[in-house]
């Protein structure tokens, strides 16, 4: 995909494109679920950039101006726009200046959806390739912006900003182990 090249908007953005699917050797890119899945990348700031020098204002409820750039718009934007982007997923306040600031044609809008945390990286959910039997595209996007008070009305809530320690402890869920993945991802893992 020519907008993940060393140069264009993806240089100017100050952004990076970084494949953080597995290592074949299971190495330590496989902290996060999403990092661990072939059909997810993250693009994240420079690593010369502070990672504390977040997009997001430390409220929570917009960009940080003095950080987010039209360039980063022209990122998300060029990326959404590619046919084999299934979603990309950033933080609710980054998509309401998407949705604020986008103009002409605004259909890629409906791919880029809030996600908490997300606020100085994004991830980009690419489809299945043709020829993979044991992938699942997930259903086309509605062709909603997804930019209505509505559809911010959670994200922008204050459980949703600020969330509580629950009252109760919960039981942790069952642990992902090799066994629970499709025959194709564990040879990925495990290859030397």
């Amino acid at each position: 995909m020519a907008w993940t090249a060393c140069g264009g908007p993806v240089a100017a953005s100050g952004w990076s494109h970084a494949d953080w699917s597995c290592e074949p050797s299971g190495g330590t890119r496989c902290r996060h679920l999403a990092h661990a899945n072939a059909r997810s990348r993250i693009v994240a700031r420079e690593a010369r950039r502070n990672v504390s020098d977040m997009m997001v204002r430390p409220d929570r409820l917009d960009i940080d101006p003095k950080v987010w750039t039209p360039s980063h718009l022209l990122v998300i934007r060029a990326a959404a726009q590619e046919p084999q982007v299934e979603r990309i997923f950033v933080n609710a306040a980054i998509k309401k200046a998407l949705c604020r600031e986008a103009t002409g044609d605004r259909t890629w809008l409906s791919k880029v959806r809030p996600m908490y945390g997300h606020d100085y990286h994004f991830h980009i959910r690419i489809r299945c390739p043709a020829a993979e039997r044991e992938c699942q595209s997930q259903p086309p996007p509605s062709a909603d912006e997804g930019c209505s008070a509505k559809d911010f009305a959670y994200w922008f809530s204050e459980p949703a900003l600020h969330p509580g320690i629950p009252d109760t402890q919960q039981k942790p869920k069952h642990a992902l182990t090799l066994a629970d993945l499709p025959a194709a991802c564990r040879q990925i893992l495990i290859a030397p």
